[in-house]
């Protein structure tokens, strides 16, 4: 049986944005992970977090992406399955928090 990205390889998550400023401009995000990541800051520290890239819409303009604020939770995969560095975010998920700000 094949096995890969999309079949029985295709592992994904729930996490937390804890940074959107990232160097490149590309829009991603470090996301604390859960289940993968340690929810203690002191043993995982946001900056030792993989970047997540964002899943954009084929029709957005690709010179503009807003990045969800930190503390957003979203739902993603990891490219490299079980590995969970190679991250891809698609959504987020709506927990009720925002505030309107």
């Amino acid at each position: 049986m094949k096995s890969g990205m999309g079949l029985n390889g295709f592992v994904w998550f729930e996490g937390v944005i804890e940074d959107r400023m990232d160097p490149l401009g590309l829009g991603r995000c470090r996301v604390r992970a859960f289940g993968f990541d340690s929810e203690n800051r002191g043993e995982v520290p946001t900056e030792h977090l993989p970047w997540a890239y964002p899943v954009l819409p084929l029709n957005s303009d690709s010179g503009q992406v807003h990045a969800p604020k930190e503390g957003t939770w979203v739902i993603g995969f990891f490219r490299d399955g079980e590995d969970a560095q190679d991250r891809v975010i698609f959504g987020t998920i709506n927990t009720g928090a925002y505030n309107g700000t």
